[in-house]
């Protein structure tokens, strides 16, 4: 399916998504287990957002011709407009494996990075709530707010050395800010992703 904006009335679009915008043309191709996505724009990038996860996008550069998209439902618009169009693309369910070979024998299972049981582990989920559940630029609790939300038995004081020790755990710069440990740690999944 070919999509796109359209100024002249004449462009040959399976759908034609404003009449007004300028830059936004490709098309997608649907397969089994993911979709891909062809940019025909030679100057805009195409940006793609995982609407069931905000922390996971790519972009197509202008010109590039069949990218893989593993997204089930996402959004496509051109990169740097926030303001659209966009198009809501919900693709094929991604295929499993119907067997795995069993693991090798010498080697031991990693252990994980944070130990969801810890303290520290439910000062990190804490942080990271705004995040999860809204917009990128969602304001973070402060060490106060955290340990009223956590209950009596944590202070201001231990929010604050749990959040020293969690960027030391994955060392981080020290200082680095409370915005460097969130973006980390969802990043790399070592909190639920709940968008």
């Amino acid at each position: 399916m070919t999509f796109g904006s359209c100024t002249c009335g004449q462009c040959d679009l399976d759908l034609v998504l404003d009449q007004q915008a300028t830059g936004f043309t490709g098309e997608i191709t649907a397969t089994a287990g993911y979709w891909l996505l062809t940019n025909f724009c030679p100057t805009h990038t195409l940006l793609v957002e995982n609407l069931e996860n905000c922390y996971e996008y790519l972009t197509v550069d202008p010109g590039r011709h069949l990218t893989p998209v593993p997204f089930e439902l996402c959004r496509v618009s051109v990169a740097g407009r926030t303001n659209g169009p966009y198009l809501t693309v919900f693709g094929p369910e991604p295929t499993r494996a119907p067997s795995r070979p069993a693991p090798c024998a010498g080697t031991r299972e990693a252990e994980p990075a944070l130990n969801p049981r810890a303290a520290y582990f439910a000062v990190l989920q804490t942080l990271c709530e705004p995040r999860l559940r809204g917009s990128t630029s969602s304001p973070l609790p402060t060490s106060e707010q955290i340990a009223r939300r956590m209950g009596s038995n944590m202070t201001v004081r231990a929010v604050n050395a749990h959040i020293e020790y969690l960027t030391d755990k994955l060392r981080l710069a020290r200082g680095c800010g409370r915005e460097v440990l969130v973006e980390t740690a969802i990043r790399h999944r070592m909190v639920p992703l709940e968008c």
